[in-house]
């Protein structure tokens, strides 16, 4: 049998916990990829790192989104005039993060992991930033001209990428935006190849696509479309890129998990909940070392700045 990590995908919990709509399936790894609160309050993510402590993984891996407006430390709200007010930060609520032992906490960030009892450790890269596609004045935002700069950072030889946005066209479907998705981060993906992209943010995008990539920057050749087992009944969600109809093929293919729990963006009806998403990810060996490696030991935030704009 082919050596594989379960890895168990949520986005967009937005202060639910686990028992609250949905149910968190066993596994090796956690993902969330953004949006634990509504607001980023400090009671917010208390109760969020409560129950993710609470979880049983080897692994726990979490980035913000631009609900958590709190572990921005570069928030601001921009008035109709064009001015800007610093928002009252709650830096306890970032420290309850930050300082976690009990989890990955990226921004902006890599790490390698290593799963008890597996062949092979994880290059992960997080992120937190979405772009500002409608001024709302939210956290971890980008606008257009800044995304190249963002993204520049991400290393080669990435597993597995998180980020609180979905690409350009995968995974990306919303009530908010005509276009949810990054085409810069889309791009990126092309360049980088990991074995999986776990994102949120667009609920209505929740879903898979496995991409194969073509042969010049950002072009895709052809997908195929996840068909959720867990439709209409109490099966687990599961996506299983080991064997089957659903067979990933390393350094050609990457998957795209939009784990969004939230299945309607906010003002449109009565909370639906989505299951998390579990992905059996193959054990594939050493992947290529990073072409740009993050050797850069300033703070995610203190590149940001440098991006015009930010």
């Amino acid at each position: 049998m082919r050596d594989k990590i379960r890895i168990v995908c949520i986005s967009d919990t937005h202060n639910a916990a686990p028992g609250e709509g949905y149910k968190l399936p066993r596994g090796d790894v956690l993902i969330h990829a953004g949006d634990l609160t509504n607001q980023g309050s400090y009671s917010e993510l208390k109760r969020a790192v409560d129950w993710i402590e609470k979880t049983n993984f080897a692994v726990k891996i979490l980035v913000a989104g631009n609900h958590d407006l709190s572990l921005d430390e570069k928030y601001t709200l921009v008035n109709a005039h064009g001015g800007t007010v610093r928002l009252h930060q709650d830096r306890d609520g970032r420290v309850l993060i930050t300082n976690n032992s009990a989890f990955h906490y990226l921004e902006h960030s890599d790490v390698k992991i290593e799963v008890p009892g597996k062949s092979n450790n994880l290059h992960v890269f997080g992120s937190p930033y979405s772009p500002d596609r409608s001024q709302q004045s939210w956290a971890f935002q980008y606008r257009d001209a800044q995304a190249e700069g963002l993204w520049d950072v991400v290393p080669a030889g990435i597993d597995i990428l998180v980020t609180h946005t979905p690409p350009k066209g995968l995974c990306d479907a919303s009530h908010h935006w005509h276009e949810g998705g990054c085409p810069t981060l889309l791009r990126k993906l092309w360049d980088t190849r990991p074995l999986l992209q776990v994102c949120g943010h667009c609920h209505e995008g929740r879903g898979v696509k496995i991409v194969r990539w073509g042969d010049t920057p950002g072009r895709i050749e052809s997908t195929r479309t996840w068909n959720d087992p867990s439709t209409g009944n109490k099966k687990q969600a599961l996506l299983d890129l080991t064997g089957g109809e659903m067979l990933l093929n390393p350094g050609q293919e990457t998957a795209i998990v939009n784990a969004s729990i939230m299945a309607k963006s906010f003002g449109r009806g009565p909370k639906i909940f989505n299951s998390p998403i579990v992905v059996d990810l193959p054990i594939v060996g050493s992947r290529p070392d990073a072409i740009h490696p993050i050797s850069d030991k300033r703070s995610a935030h203190e590149k940001i700045s440098e991006i015009p704009g930010r």
